[in-house]
């Protein structure tokens, strides 16, 4: 598992995320995730669920890719603070957490 703090979402803005996947460091061999459950989960400091990002807004780009990609409408949402998440993969009937770190939303200056 790695430990990787997400770039900042700001409110009211188009929010994306690209996830290439690779069973080496030189990233010459893919790996076929298109078949696995992806699951993201942001909390607060006291433990309170902020944001939940299930499969579907992970979109197939090619095999070993996906995509997240937040409208306006749903980034205007998110109240503006520090969060932790992790992202979970599910493969078959195992769950694996993939990632872990600290995603900031933070407020709009122009309207």
């Amino acid at each position: 598992m790695g430990e990787h703090n997400l770039k900042a979402i700001k409110k009211g803005d188009t929010w994306t995320f690209d996830l290439k996947f690779f069973e080496d460091q030189c990233e010459s061999t893919p790996i076929d995730v298109s078949t696995y459950v992806f699951k993201l989960m942001a909390k607060n400091s006291s433990g309170t669920t902020i944001f939940t990002w299930d499969n579907a807004i992970f979109v197939n780009t090619a095999n070993n890719e996906r995509k997240v990609t937040l409208s306006p409408a749903t980034t205007a949402t998110y109240p503006v603070g520090e969060y932790q998440y992790d992202l979970q993969v599910t493969i078959g009937s195992n769950s694996y957490t993939w990632m872990a770190g600290y995603v900031d939303v933070v407020d709009q200056i122009t309207s």
